[in-house]
């Protein structure tokens, strides 16, 4: 039987498999939430939890995480992003 894959959550540090976690990816455009996790470009995974996304914003570990510099504005809209799916 297949192991599934597992992601560390950089808000919190946690292993967990991959379908539990939420996928930024960076692209041309700039940061973006994957949703089905397979855009390419360098990535960054979160669990949905309100608790870890704020970690990982606070922390800096998104931006350390996809290797770039993001703008304020672009890290309240990953934030809201996520909260969106939260919902889902």
């Amino acid at each position: 039987m297949a192991r599934e894959p597992e992601r560390s959550c950089v808000g919190c540090r946690e292993r967990a498999p991959k379908a539990e976690l939420v996928r930024v990816a960076r692209t041309p455009a700039g940061a973006r939430v994957d949703p089905h996790g397979d855009a390419p470009g360098r990535g960054a995974y979160v669990h949905r939890d309100p608790a870890c996304v704020v970690a990982a914003l606070r922390k800096g570990a998104i931006v350390s995480a996809l290797r770039t510099g993001l703008a304020k504005e672009e890290l309240a809209r990953l934030r809201d992003e996520i909260e969106a799916l939260q919902a889902i």
